[in-house]
């Protein structure tokens, strides 16, 4: 039986992952303790599972505050993207690592399981001395430098027979290397050496990465470190009684789109819900499904087109085998569940790791990236027009359908921490 700390920055679509990882070890007979936010406590407790408090300050925040608007959109990603390094990677680490350490001194777990956005797991590794087995979970794209794909936040398409160690070692030392700086500030406020590789690549220190991905839906690596697993998705359990949808699937011929903006970039719904709503109101072939994802905000204010619905949140396991297109902003999570469905996706990404997964996306032919966060009726509506009447997204979305549900990522991520749970280990000699 192992021992092992889940150690997960309290952003929704990270720690829900995380926490179906961890109720499923506690099922195999494994003790498993939960480092996250106080919002997320009575869900841990819920599960049986050990909680432990993350200070506030150790929390990421979603910060647009002070971006200059409007701008071009390459220098825009460029500004947002080192506001949220910062915000979400550098900022939080000290008191992560707080945290982690006054954890550490109370149990000598076996492995620290954290996701890709707790750098408070870094200083363990730029350090020296005994520690646990330290396992990335990729709840995110995955974000290591590659020789064969543009650096991690370009959202850029590979293209084949290309070199981008230029690219990358630009965007690395001059386009971010105050981000780079940054990160070693926050080490070293801690007492920690330097991180050898730029903030992308952390996991690269880590012994172990688990992509909670199918390797069709990440670029082709000829450089992929022996390090990372691709587990397939970790997606949430069957809800235990079926949800009512909002209209009679087997009684209503109309085409059903999806619409949402996840659980984490959801405070302006004028960026793509309302958009989605208006573009394809009075459409009497469609039947619009609109999610907020917010439990305080359970619809939109104004007018509801007569051809859509509005609610905070449906199950998935019953919305998605009647929905035609989803229309999204591309969590990582609520993708990954429309393909398991084999739903094909219109993406609007422009914070955080969207506009790589949308660019993801559209490299699978599944979908289409609008590549804007805030796209026009016009784009939204021609999309999914599109997306409806050329089947070959359909086939795609269907084609990683079967690849997801070939993989087990439940028992594929039990097999590779309990691979690690071997004598030396608990004594800080890392074997492996």
């Amino acid at each position: 039986m192992g021992d092992y700390l889940i150690a997960a920055s309290p952003i929704p679509g990270h720690v829900r992952p995380m926490l179906h990882v961890a109720a499923d070890l506690r099922a195999r007979g494994h003790r498993v303790t939960v480092l996250t936010g106080a919002e997320h406590r009575a869900e841990v407790t819920s599960l049986g599972l050990t909680y432990l408090k993350l200070p506030s300050r150790a929390h990421p925040r979603c910060d647009d505050d002070g971006l200059p608007a409007p701008l071009p959109p390459l220098l825009d990603r460029w500004y947002r993207g080192r506001c949220e390094m910062r915000s979400v990677f550098i900022d939080p680490l000290p008191a992560q690592y707080r945290a982690l350490r006054n954890a550490l001194r109370t149990t000598m777990f076996d492995a620290v399981l954290c996701d890709v956005a707790f750098t408070g797991v870094l200083p363990l590794l730029t350090g020296h001395g005994p520690r646990p087995w330290i396992v990335v979970g990729g709840v995110g794209p995955l974000t290591l430098s590659s020789a064969d794909t543009p650096p991690f936040g370009a959202a850029f398409t590979p293209r084949a027979q290309s070199n981008y160690e230029l690219m990358t070692w630009v965007t690395h030392r001059l386009l971010f290397g105050d981000v780079h700086s940054g990160l070693n500030d926050a080490l070293a406020a801690v007492g920690a050496p330097p991180s050898p590789v730029f903030l992308t690549d952390w996991p690269l220190l880590a012994d172990r990465v688990l992509q909670f991905t199918v390797p069709a839906l990440e670029y082709a690596r000829s450089d992929l470190p022996a390090t990372v697993a691709f587990t397939g998705p970790v997606l949430p359990p069957p809800v235990p009684h079926a949800a009512r949808l909002p209209w009679n699937p087997a009684a209503d011929p109309r085409t059903v789109v999806h619409v949402t903006q996840g659980t984490w970039d959801n405070d302006d719904l004028d960026a793509l819900l309302r958009p989605t709503l208006d573009a394809l109101a009075g459409r009497d072939d469609l039947l619009v499904v609109a999610t907020t994802g917010r439990s305080d905000r359970p619809t939109l204010p104004g007018p509801v087109p007569a051809n859509a619905y509005v609610t905070d949140f449906v199950p998935y396991a019953q919305l998605l085998p009647h929905v035609d297109v989803m229309v999204t902003n591309g969590g990582y999570g609520g993708v990954h569940q429309a393909l398991a469905h084999g739903v094909p996706l219109v993406v609007a990404g422009g914070t955080a790791d969207k506009p790589e997964v949308a660019a993801r996306v559209a490299h699978t032919g599944a979908g289409i990236n609008l590549a804007t966060s805030r796209p026009n009726r016009s784009a939204i509506a021609a999309a999914v027009d599109t997306v409806l009447t050329t089947g070959s997204y359909r086939t795609a979305a269907r084609r990683l359908r079967r690849e997801i549900r070939s993989a087990d990522a439940f028992d594929r991520i039990a097999e590779i921490l309990e691979g690690l749970a071997v004598p030396g280990a608990r004594s800080g000699t890392l074997v492996g």
